[in-house]
């Protein structure tokens, strides 16, 4: 199926009922394909057709919705942006895929207005928000004025659908690219291993610009013909007042955000007995966690694994009782290995690198041939660089990180994205940046700064954090800072990153 026609079932059989929920507003099916066509139409008046790809720079609203399925429809490649990415960030993947249009929410358009200079490949950066205001960066302006009735292009199964940035373990983000039939069968996957039908109602309480909010909750529920409720921010006091207002029937949060609902003084006075399911990963999930949730909620809590390269892949399906500390069982279609530095197959109970294989995961990484080559055995295995076990009964079991990989609050964070902006300060030699445990966000980010000798006014932590928040992220800012004498390194001079590691735990148990 081509993913335009994704939520079709529901269209037939239900256009009056309740599509996408969000800000307390309702768009039925047909309403939401109205919008979609629409959309669709307006993209192809701006020359915007089969392969192109159209970047989408937008927090959660009912347009980056209509968005994704405009670009299905027409063929087009739809790219989200992380909505809290700065600048130079939004250029670097913009560029990196060639984008030929940016399309950004008003409240974030103020990020992106200048840099046309910056991205060649972009011939409009237009704003949603703006209304009929007729200011030249209005996307409402344009698409009221933009031609109708072009024939569609003809858009096959294999087309490239979604790039998806994501951090590497030590380099610049890298596009994860989905086919149409790829989403089609991760989304499928989805409804059959959850057991979704046309009455679910699919909280999406994470960003709908990660693979965990779009492929793991809201495409799969307009897959089944349920109802989707978006959330605006993943305020905890807004979730619980979604469940009592709309008794959403599974969700999916991260971990801190979830401790951030159990902490809220509501949650106790919350009836959560809509729920057959809530998902919590992305991050480590502690035993106190499930006690907690089980104690405040009465319901177990479903620790799921994956990546953005394989959203969801592992979790545990209703029919099996929930294990604590387990990440269940892979999803249908999905296969999965653990083996040796060698690539041997290990035993059960023994730790190995999780390999996973499945015709609803990304088949690439976009214009990247090393980087899609270096992360696939020979014989076609995807490497996921994470470690995990499993039990006499199945389940799997996440036991930690090959990778350099830091996640913080459920995002990833690349060491060597961090290190790059720090270098390129004139009065830093060399950086380390690694990842250090913390109760409450999973991890935090720990710089270790090599400055240049003999400086009479030598950066503070002040300093350098206004200047790293330039050009990153708020959550890639480093939360901790040391200033050393010189860096560990290894015997052929690069970073000792072990050595990293013990200075940040020495300084944390000190």
């Amino acid at each position: 199926m081509l993913l335009g026609d994704l939520y079709k079932e529901g269209l037939r059989k239900t256009p009056d009922k309740a599509a996408i929920i969000f800000s307390g507003t309702s768009k039925s099916y047909a309403e939401f394909d109205e919008s979609v066509k629409r959309t669709a139409g307006a993209l192809l008046g701006i020359d915007v057709t089969r392969g192109d790809r159209v970047a989408l720079f937008m927090r959660n609203c009912v347009e980056l919705v209509e968005f994704y399925f405009a670009c299905f429809r027409i063929g087009a490649v739809a790219v989200p942006l992380n909505h809290r990415y700065v600048e130079d960030e939004v250029v670097y993947a913009v560029n990196h895929c060639s984008a030929s249009v940016l399309i950004a929410d008003h409240e974030l358009y103020g990020i992106v207005n200048d840099i046309h200079n910056r991205v060649p490949t972009v011939k409009r950066i237009l704003a949603v928000g703006y209304g009929s205001s007729g200011a030249e960066h209005s996307w409402e302006s344009m698409a009221a004025v933009a031609p109708r009735g072009l024939k569609l292009p003809e858009v096959k199964r294999e087309d490239p659908a979604m790039v998806m940035y994501t951090s590497g373990s030590t380099e610049k983000p890298k596009g994860v690219t989905y086919t149409h039939t790829a989403v089609f069968n991760l989304c499928n996957s989805r409804k059959i291993s959850m057991g979704l039908t046309e009455d679910e109602v699919g909280l999406a309480a994470t960003a709908i610009c990660h693979a965990g909010g779009s492929f793991g909750v809201a495409f799969p529920t307009l897959l089944a013909g349920g109802t989707v409720v978006i959330m605006e921010t993943p305020d905890p006091l807004l979730f619980l007042e979604c469940v009592e207002k709309y008794r959403p029937t599974s969700t999916l949060l991260l971990p801190a955000q979830l401790l951030d609902v159990l902490d809220a003084s509501e949650a106790g006075d919350t009836d959560f007995s809509c729920f057959s399911d809530v998902y919590s990963g992305g991050d480590y999930v502690s035993l106190d966690l499930y006690e907690r949730f089980l104690a405040i909620t009465g319901l177990e809590l479903n620790q799921l694994y994956g990546m953005t390269e394989c959203e969801g892949m592992c979790f545990t399906p209703p029919s099996l009782p929930v294990k604590y500390g387990s990440v269940g069982k892979p999803r249908h279609g999905v296969e999965l290995r653990l083996v040796d530095l060698e690539g041997n197959d290990v035993v059960t109970g023994e730790p190995g690198e999780i390999l996973a294989k499945s015709d609803s995961m990304m088949t690439g990484y976009w214009n990247d041939e090393k980087h899609t080559s270096l992360a696939y055995t020979q014989d076609g295995w995807f490497k996921t660089g994470d470690e995990g076990k499993q039990d006499e009964d199945g389940y799997y079991y996440f036991a930690g990180r090959i990778k350099e990989i830091i996640i913080k609050r459920g995002s990833n964070v690349a060491p060597g994205e961090v290190e790059e902006v720090l270098d390129d300060h004139p009065q830093i030699s060399l950086s380390g940046v690694v990842g250090t445990p913390d109760k409450r966000q999973g991890q935090l980010i720990h710089a270790f700064i090599e400055l240049n000798p003999g400086l009479e006014n030598p950066p503070g932590e002040e300093e350098l954090r206004a200047y790293t928040s330039k050009r990153l992220a708020a959550y890639k800012v480093p939360d901790r800072w040391t200033i050393v004498e010189t860096l560990p390194r290894n015997e052929i001079g690069k970073i000792d990153r072990r050595g990293l590691h013990a200075l940040a735990k020495k300084l944390d148990a000190g």
